[in-house]
Parts: structure tokens; C-alpha cells; sequence
């Protein structure tokens, strides 16, 4: 976030999911653009992936606006998009295109 301009934490590095959300929905107010969140799990190409933990994933899921992974695993709250998948920078522009109109004309 901080690559991309974001205003610091006031507090340090947010420590916890809860900070991380507030620290989130923070930005989110304050932005003039649109925000978008792509948690990619690094070990994804592996040969054996480490993969997100449960407890994360359930409390990424509870944050506002447009989140998703890239990941192997399944059954995740979150849009999901493989690292191997051949088209994959072109489905998440499609998803991240998707999710600019329907934040800016919610049905």
C-alpha cells in the first residue's frame, strides 16, 4: 500500500486484521480513485504452497469493497482466481473493471 502512495498508518504497521481493516476503510474514505486489494499468495506456484490460513481468509472476507486472492486453494468468501491460470492478469483487470461499476452504480 505504501508502494502505491497510501497515506501511513498513524499508529506504525498495522499489527492486526481489525487494524488492518480500519487502516483500509480509512483509505478508502479518503481516496478520490477507486481502491483495489489483491492478496497473492507467493508460495502459489510452488511445489508444495503454503496457502492463506482459514483465519485469514474468513477475515479478509469481511472487508469492504473489492478484495480477492490469487491462490490454489478453494472454497474461499473471496473472488478467486488461480496463478496458473494462462489469462490471469486478464480476468482480474475484467474482475477489477467489474468491481469499479458496480461500486460506482450499486444496484
Amino acid at each position: 500500500m505504501l508502494n502505491q502512495n497510501c497515506p501511513e498508518w498513524q499508529n506504525g504497521y498495522p499489527d492486526t486484521m481489525q487494524k488492518l481493516k480500519i487502516y483500509w476503510n480509512s483509505l478508502r474514505r479518503q481516496s478520490e480513485i477507486p481502491l483495489i486489494f489483491i492478496g497473492y499468495d507467493s508460495t502459489a506456484l510452488l511445489a508444495t504452497p503454503t496457502g492463506f490460513s482459514d483465519s485469514f481468509l474468513k477475515a479478509f472476507s469481511k472487508f469492504d469493497r473489492a478484495i480477492c486472492v490469487v491462490c490454489e486453494q478453494g472454497n474461499i468468501p473471496l473472488p478467486t482466481f488461480s496463478p496458473s491460470q494462462p489469462d490471469l492478469v486478464a480476468a482480474v483487470v475484467a474482475w477489477i473493471r467489474r468491481s469499479i461499476l458496480e461500486n460506482r452504480h450499486p444496484l
